[in-house]
């Protein structure tokens, strides 16, 4: 079994609403929580890349 984590999330309604406007776009192929993992996902990756950018930018200065 796939563990899960339960969180109570506080969202901004205007976010929410948008949010199920898209929903209602995409005639409701996909689930809330699949474009909040989404989301997450996204965000991750990209601090992740924002990380490394820095940690390149360091090393490179110590370099010198």
């Amino acid at each position: 079994m796939k563990p899960i984590h339960n969180y109570a999330a506080r969202i901004d309604y205007n976010l929410w609403c948008d949010m199920n406007k898209i929903m209602e776009h995409d005639a409701g192929t996909t689930s809330m929580n699949s474009m909040l993992n989404e989301g997450l996902r996204v965000i991750r990756d990209m601090k992740m890349d924002n990380i490394a950018q820095q940690r390149k930018r360091r090393e490179s200065l110590s370099n010198w």
